[in-house]
């Protein structure tokens, strides 16, 4: 679900997506613009990870990070081994910067 708001009436309309949303398959599929064998690959190299039930499904954070997945394949033409140390690599760059972060304070 989505909502759209003015944000303090500045004229700027800001989206609002639900961050407990869990997305299908075939919904990750049409958003990453990818077949179920691409997201089974990036499942494979855990790059992803979905929900435990019988179906595939998805959190918001997953699908973010799948499209990050996609946008580092398009746009460095990496494999999937590529984009998952990428993807852990500036997991840890975040990490250590907020650890920093609270360090100064």
């Amino acid at each position: 679900m989505r909502f759209t708001t003015d944000h303090e009436h500045s004229g700027i309309e800001v989206e609002i997506l639900e961050r407990d949303r869990v997305y299908t398959l075939t919904e990750v599929c049409t958003i990453c613009q990818l077949d179920e064998n691409g997201v089974q690959e990036f499942l494979d190299y855990g790059v992803v990870v979905h929900e435990a039930s019988d179906e595939l499904r998805f959190r918001q954070s997953q699908l973010d990070r799948l499209l990050r997945a996609r946008r580092l394949q398009d746009d460095l033409e990496l494999n999937h081994a590529g984009v998952a140390l990428a993807l852990d690599l500036l997991d840890t760059i975040a990490r250590l910067k907020r650890d920093i972060a609270l360090l100064k304070r």
